[in-house]
């Protein structure tokens, strides 16, 4: 039958990229070294950045919405962070003891953040939320961990259970099964979790009551972000509150993309205050980082001062140029900044949904914030079966998508995941929106000849 049409003119806008791509995967199983990053038929390779675009190595200027999945709150290059990082490497990198950046990016994430009495610094959020499960462990003597359907927390076993929630296999709603991701699982960590669904406050409290007696932990998005942008209600998060609070469960926001959200977080803006907050991505100013903070009672548990310690040693954590640069970010970005990009990403939503309606294409954008996902069906999608059902719904349509607008000047993430940086203003947005315009007019009427469902009648 041939290549697609479209995939075939992604290959002539990126002849070097091929050419890149066919090198790496030499060296690389599927020629790169993390899989999130990989879409077919080969990822655009990036040659620079500086604010919110990025060149790629065929010398396309392109607004990146991506910013290395939400991690870049002031996009690349930022002025500030380029500074403070060339400052502190001629100080040198990582001392392996204590610095002053440390303490004052410590510093400035305790005074913003409600939860965070004291903190932790690690090198990314996977260790963030690994911390986070074995300090409830300890603190409640109990093993299990409850966590939702579609979320993700991590590269690790128990941070990915059910995190694709395939409908043969899923379970009922009430109580999902505990499903691995791909076959390295061992049954151990089946046993060991819970699996909740998403924005279902009273199937929620019924699995908190069941299984109590065994639950270390609750740990939770306050939006689901792997799984589509989808925001938390406050009904829902508030009622893992009161029940974990009830029976002295350790409840666990993972706010590595949703600390964008505010000064303060999500759980700033909702006024619900977890045990345990894990953070990322923004607060390192773009170098690798992540974090725990929470009550004081539960971060003393790591203190060396404790007679048996939570072990918690890692080489790179907390290493002098991640704060250099992570001071720098967090500095920079404060609550008029958060409702800035706030407003951004509510005109990249409106203006998405408009041109899908324009083109009479059943799709949506939604999110919450400066954070965006579209996704295939003209229904609000509340939790992860009804947002793998679009993508299945979606299917190569996604990636034809994706791979259009990077060739109208737009990059996302390949899940159509779209993220607002410091850098722009209205008119990258409107450069967003036309792009999208001139995909869909692209795209219809391969839409219509292989997913017409897609089309509105």
């Amino acid at each position: 039958m041939g290549e697609h049409p479209l995939i075939a003119a992604y290959r002539t806008f990126s002849p070097t990229s091929a050419a890149r791509a066919e090198r790496a995967v030499k060296v690389f199983p599927g020629g790169d070294t993390r899989s999130s990053a990989h879409y077919d038929p080969y990822p655009l390779a990036v040659a620079s950045g500086t604010g919110c675009r990025i060149t790629d190595v065929d010398g396309h200027e392109i607004v990146d919405f991506m910013n290395n999945f939400t991690s870049l709150i002031h996009g690349h290059a930022y002025a500030p962070v380029v500074d403070a990082v060339q400052d502190q490497i001629a100080k040198g990198s990582a001392y392996a003891a204590p610095s002053i950046e440390q303490l004052e990016l410590g510093e400035l994430i305790c005074s913003r953040v409600p939860s965070v009495e004291q903190m932790r610094f690690t090198s990314s959020g996977t260790e963030g939320t690994q911390m986070a499960i074995r300090c409830a462990r300890a603190a409640t003597g109990r093993q299990k961990i409850m966590k939702m359907e579609g979320g993700y927390h991590g590269s690790y076993e128990l941070a990915e259970v059910s995190l694709v929630p395939r409908p043969n296999e899923a379970g009922p709603e009430e109580a999902p099964a505990s499903l691995a991701v791909d076959a390295s699982f061992p049954t151990s960590v089946l046993d060991d979790t819970i699996v909740c669904p998403y924005n279902e406050p009273l199937y929620a409290e019924q699995l908190i009551e069941a299984h109590a007696q065994d639950l270390a932990a609750v740990l939770v998005e306050p939006m689901l972000g792997s799984m589509g942008m989808i925001p938390a209600t406050r009904e829902f998060l508030q009622t893992l509150r009161e029940a974990t609070s009830r029976h002295n469960i350790v409840l666990v926001f993972d706010e590595v993309i949703t600390l964008r959200l505010s000064e303060g977080g999500a759980q700033k803006n909702l006024d619900i205050t977890p045990d345990i907050t894990c953070m990322g991505k923004i607060i390192g100013g773009g170098l690798p980082i992540g974090a725990i903070g929470g009550r004081e009672d539960l971060l003393a548990l790591f203190s060396p001062r404790q007679e048996r310690p939570v072990m918690h040693a890692s080489t790179f954590s907390g290493n002098a140029l991640t704060m250099a640069a992570g001071f720098a970010a967090m500095s920079n970005y404060e609550g008029a900044d958060s409702v800035r990009l706030n407003e951004l990403g509510e005109r990249l939503r409106g203006g998405f949904n408009e041109v899908f309606q324009k083109h009479g294409v059943k799709a949506r954008a939604q999110g919450a914030g400066s954070l965006t996902n579209i996704l295939f069906t003209d229904e609000p999608v509340t939790n992860a079966r009804q947002a793998l059902a679009s993508m299945i719904d979606g299917g190569h349509i996604t990636a034809l998508l994706h791979l259009t607008m990077l060739r109208h000047g737009v990059m996302s993430a390949s899940r159509l995941m779209y993220s607002v940086s410091s850098p722009m203003d209205k008119s990258h947005i409107d450069h967003a929106l036309h792009a999208l315009d001139q995909t869909m007019a692209e795209l219809v009427p391969y839409i219509a000849k292989e997913r017409p469902n897609l089309l509105a009648a």
